[in-house]
Order: C-alpha cells, then sequence, then structure tokens
C-alpha cells in the first residue's frame, strides 16, 4: 500500500507528531483516488477501513534481505547483516558492508541506509509505531466489530509496536520509549530510557498481546491470514528479548566498554544493567516452560517441520514455505518472486549473482558429517593447489550445510551439479578472484535455491522460528545450571535432519558452544548469528582472519584445494597481531542529526 501519513518523514518524532487527523490513501485502501485526504473519523467508522489501517501497519514489519533501490527496499545497500559475521563475507564491493564497515568508515554521519539497522533514515519503524497507537487509541469507535475482535485488533498493533522496539534495542540499547500518537501540542523530546527499561517495554507489550491473541491461526485461517501475530509470537519476541538481556553484553559485572565508562550513556545505563543479574536467565528459562505447557495444553500446533524420507526438504520447508506450523513470525514485502532477474528482488541477484553473502570455510567447516562426527577442520591444512584428491569433503555432511551453502558438486538446476572449481560454471573466473560470487569457493544457496526456477516462489523474511525457542531454552537451562535439561531441546532441532543428540557429560562452557554452533548452523542468513555474537561479546570472533578455499579440477573427477585467507575487514586483526577491534562496534551509533537535537546520549565508542 502507498504510505498512509501525508508529509510523513522518517525520523523518531517527526514522524510521530505529522499528520495527527489525516492520511493520505489511495485506491487500494479506501477506494477513493490517490492523494485523497481522509479525516480520522472516517477511518475509524468503518469496520473495513479500520482492519485495512492495521494491516496497513504491518507492511513496516522489518524485512532482512535488499529488495530494491526505494528507501526501504534499499538494505544495507544491497548487502546483508549475516556478512558481518564469521560465517559469511561480501564479494560485492559497493554494497554497505564492504564500504561502511570492512572499510572502518561507519560512524554517525554515515549513510544509514547502507548500515546494519536505520535508526531514522529511510526505516518505517517510527511510522509503523505511530499507526500502530492511533489504531490501539481509536479502535475502541469503531462500530460493526465486537469488543473480543477489537482486543486480538489491538494485541497486533501492540505486537507491531514491540517488534519493532525488538530490533532497536539489539542494536542501539535503552530507546526513548513511545506509549501513545503523539500530537503537535506534545512535547515529543523524550530521552533514552534505561537498557532495562527498555527490554520490560517490550516484554510487557508482549505479554499484553499474549493476553488477547490466539495461541495460533486455525488451520482454516491460515491460507488468508498467514503472518497475523498469534499468542505463541507474542511469547516467542519475548523469549528471544529476555535471552538478548540475560547475556553479557548489558547483564554483567562491567559495561561492554570499560574504556568508555564515564560515557553518559553507560552512567546512565542507557547500554548496561549496571551490574551481572542471573535471575535475568531464570526469566528466560519461565517464559520458555510457559511456551511448552501452553503449546501442549493447545495439542500441540507449533512443532517443528518434518519430512523422515526427506530430512533437508524439511529444512527447507521450515524457513521457505509459508504457514508451515515453526514460523512463529514472517515479514513479507511481496507475496512472490516474478523470476530471478526481478528488479523488485533484488536480493537474489546480490547474494546469487554479486557475492553480497558469500559463506566462508569456516562456516562449512561448522557442519558435522550426517552422523554426527565434526569435520576435521584440519583436513585443509594437509591440502595444496597440485594435491588432486578423489575424496569429497563436502559429501555426506549435515543437510543443512546443503541449503544454506552451495558446494562443490551439489546437484544445481535441472542439468548438472554445481561447479565451483575455478573457471567452473558456478566457480570464480581465476585463482586471483577476490570478490563477486563464489569467490570463497562456495555461494549462498538459502533463498536462492537454483536460481532457475524463482517464478511464483513465496517470499517471506523468517523473522522468528521455533527452534529459535528450543535452543534458547536450552541456552537458558545451561546458563542456571541445568545443563543435563539442556539436552533434549538441542537434540530435538538436531533430529529434524536426523543428527544424533550430542556426547554427553559436556560442561557448562562446552555446551554453551554446541548451542551457539547449533543456532548457526540452523539459523544461516537468518540475522541470528550476529547478534549472539555481539549479545555474547564474541571480539575473538570479530577479529579472526576468515578463509575460502580455491578448488581446481584434475583428471578423473579429482579435485585440489587451497587454502586462503580473505581479504581483511578493518576490525579483524593485523598480520603483525594489532587490535583493531573496539567494543564499540557491538551497538551502532546514533545518528548524528538525532544527537544534534539534545536529549540523547550517545552510544560508547562513537
Amino acid at each position: 500500500m502507498k504510505k498512509i501519513f501525508n508529509g510523513l518523514i522518517l525520523i523518531l518524532f517527526a514522524a510521530l507528531v505529522s499528520c495527527a487527523d489525516e492520511f493520505k490513501v489511495g485506491d487500494a485502501f479506501l477506494e477513493k483516488a490517490p492523494s485523497v485526504d481522509v479525516d480520522k473519523d472516517v477511518v475509524f467508522n468503518d469496520a473495513n477501513y479500520a482492519r485495512a489501517f492495521l494491516w496497513n501497519a504491518y507492511t513496516s514489519l522489518y524485512y532482512g534481505r535488499p529488495l530494491n533501490w526505494s528507501a526501504k527496499g534499499n538494505r544495507m545497500n544491497m548487502g546483508a547483516v549475516d556478512a558481518l559475521t564469521d560465517c559469511f563475507t561480501s564479494g560485492l564491493s559497493w554494497d554497505g558492508v564492504s564500504g561502511l564497515y570492512y572499510s572502518g568508515q561507519f560512524n554517525a554521519t554515515s549513510d544509514y541506509s547502507a548500515a546494519v539497522y536505520s535508526y531514522s533514515n529511510g526505516e518505517e519503524q517510527w511510522t509503523g509505531i505511530r499507526k500502530a497507537w492511533l489504531f490501539i487509541e481509536n479502535i475502541g469507535q469503531t462500530p460493526n466489530i465486537d469488543d473480543s475482535e477489537k482486543e486480538r485488533l489491538k494485541g497486533e498493533a501492540k505486537m507491531i509496536i514491540a517488534c519493532h522496539y525488538a530490533d532497536m534495542f539489539r542494536n542501539y540499547g535503552g530507546l526513548p520509549l513511545v506509549t501513545k500518537a503523539f500530537d503537535p501540542n506534545d512535547d515529543f523530546k523524550l530521552p533514552r530510557a534505561t537498557a532495562r527499561e527498555t527490554m520490560n517495554f517490550i516484554t510487557d507489550l508482549c505479554d499484553q498481546a499474549y493476553a488477547v491473541l490466539p495461541w495460533a491461526l486455525q488451520s482454516g485461517e491460515q491460507e488468508q491470514w498467514a503472518g497475523r501475530f498469534t499468542a505463541a509470537a507474542a511469547l516467542g519476541l519475548k523469549i528471544r528479548i529476555l535471552l538478548f538481556g540475560a547475556s553479557p553484553l548489558f547483564n554483567d559485572s562491567e559495561p561492554y566498554h570499560p574504556e568508555a565508562s564515564s560515557a553518559p550513556s553507560v552512567a546512565e545505563q542507557h547500554v548496561w544493567f549496571g551490574g551481572k543479574d542471573m535471575s535475568l536467565w531464570d526469566d528466560v528459562v519461565d517464559a520458555c516452560d510457559l511456551f511448552m505447557t501452553r503449546n501442549q495444553q493447545e495439542g500441540n500446533p507449533w512443532d517443528l517441520v518434518q519430512n523422515p524420507s526427506n530430512p533437508r526438504q524439511a529444512y527447507q520447508d521450515a524457513y521457505y514455505r509459508r504457514a508451515n506450523g515453526e514460523l512463529l513470525i514472517d515479514t513479507r514485502a511481496r507475496a512472490t518472486v516474478s523470476w530471478y532477474w526481478d528488479a523488485d528482488c533484488y536480493y537474489l541477484q546480490s547474494y546469487g549473482s554479486y557475492g553480497a553473502m558469500t559463506p566462508t570455510l569456516e562456516y562449512v567447516n561448522l557442519f558435522p558429517y550426517a552422523d554426527g562426527t565434526p569435520f576435521d577442520a584440519s583436513f585443509w591444512d594437509r591440502q595444496s593447489k597440485d594435491h588432486y584428491i578423489a575424496e569429497d569433503p563436502f559429501a555426506n555432511r549435515d543437510p543443512r550445510l546443503y541449503e544454506n551453502c552451495l558446494v562443490n558438486n551439489a546437484e544445481f538446476g535441472m542439468d548438472h551439479v554445481a561447479e565451483l572449481w575455478i573457471g567452473g560454471r558456478e566457480g570464480p573466473a581465476n585463482d586471483l578472484a577476490s570478490d563477486g560470487a563464489a569467490f570463497t569457493g562456495f555461494a549462498v544457496y538459502k533463498y536462492i535455491l537454483d536460481k532457475e526456477h524463482m517464478a511464483g516462489k513465496q517470499d517471506q523474511w523468517p523473522y522468528l522460528r521455533l527452534p529459535e525457542i528450543y535452543l534458547s531454552y536450552a541456552e537458558a537451562l545451561n546458563e542456571v545450571g541445568r545443563t543435563s535439561d539442556a539436552y533434549q531441546y538441542v537434540n530435538y532441532v538436531r533430529a529434524r535432519v536426523r543428527l544424533p543428540g550430542l556426547k554427553s557429560g559436556l560442561t557448562q562452557d562446552e555446551m554453551r558452544k554446541e548451542i551457539l554452533d547449533e543456532r548457526a548452523r540452523e539459523f544461516g542468513v537468518e540475522e541470528v548469528r550476529y547478534y549472539d555474537m555481539i549479545r555474547w561479546k564474541q571480539a575473538k570472533d570479530f577479529r579472526k582472519i576468515l578463509h575460502g578455499i580455491r578448488i581446481r579440477r584434475g583428471d578423473n573427477s579429482t579435485y585440489s584445494y587451497e587454502k586462503f585467507s580473505i581479504k581483511k575487514r578493518f576490525i579483524q586483526d593485523g598480520e603483525d597481531g594489532t587490535i583493531f577491534f573496539t567494543p564499540k562496534w557491538y551497538l551502532s551509533p546514533f545518528p548524528f542529526v538525532e544527537m544534534n537535537k539534545g536529549y540523547l546520549t550517545q552510544n560508547p565508542g562513537w
């Protein structure tokens, strides 16, 4: 739908005060000609118009892939958040990942359309928040909608607000808390709340939504209403935010940037809880307990997608197929894809042809063999460009490897296997390639699939999937000292792809690593790894040099494998051991234009 507010600009409080009473709408909304002014009372005096207003607010929700060159669709200048992790790298020289982050140039004056998350430039979060509050404040006057439906719709509106704040919380910490639709007479210079107050604000909204939403959509509702918020979605989002808050980024004995401990944002606890509170992990456990209990009481409508005869297909259906019983929250910018070179679905080309999302060797090494045996990463150190072998190091691995990454000799398209060797059909052109698709010896597969049959494919962003709840439960149980209880939830996720359970007797530290690795395998290209690295302050993983493989084809189906270092990112250590990474990179800076207004504190180090 067209933007609904007249003259609305996407900065924090201007977006919250403009056009309190009039909306610009087009044919798709009120069946009037485009650019007709419609009074607010007209919208909320008609049940269909009021519902349509809420559906329009849904369109503001975060969608994690670049689509086109519009303000909202230009995600990271056609880049990808996961390319900032140790699992993927960008071979696209002009995306935001390369231009701002790999170069170390990102700062408070940068072009935020190319950043991980934009606080006020090109994002629709403040528009969506205002729409949701307007809906909550006005739906009471709408005729021909019974009270129970009104409560449900208000619960959905609260989830829109909660989702936007959840996204910002993970990137900025404490935020100004907007609790109404502002009008021009309000004082809109809100200061930042503390990080803990912000977390509680989000979880309170989730609790309010949980109380009035159905646990799951009925089977007859799925086709038409898949994507609407449910009580399970509300509780799932609460678990995500409680887990982030319990983690060491904010919840530790000292702030994450001790060198900047005197910064106002630290002193006022905008980026730190003021100490370490282990009871926050208990809160995660309690929320997960409630999720499991409620789901069982409701007949387990939420469960992992299963396909015993084809576990790889089950995994693909889980992240790709709409209304699958596992997608707790999914967001959309469009219904389907027309073809691979669709100009309004640019991530296909950006990821699949230009290399904006290229797997690293470190990520491929994370996937064990199908029998659960870990892959021995030292295998690559025993190879050289002149040593040709018949052994296929990518065969018989965890099925999720083949859904996240395209590897050499994997089935691809209708008529061939993937040729990722130098000069191969999908491979780099020569052994000097340092960018573009597959320059690491691998290419992304998730969402791209075989490239050739995209017409009519569904298109949605898997914002929150059920395995995240299971693995968050396991993580929280481990952190409160119940490591033995954590096994069942990790193993359930692994069992879907026929991996055996984890070995017994793991220590707390070992279990933590297994869980984080499992999350990386399960949620490749879903923006989970990036925030895991941040909340656990994994500087070593941000700092380490990453690698690819140059594959050369020999005679009689033999190949040689040459490990190489990917071009250094600014925050990675220098060859002489110089450390360039600083903790400031865990959170984003507020834009300079917002800081100049005088009522925000800047995040430490920026």
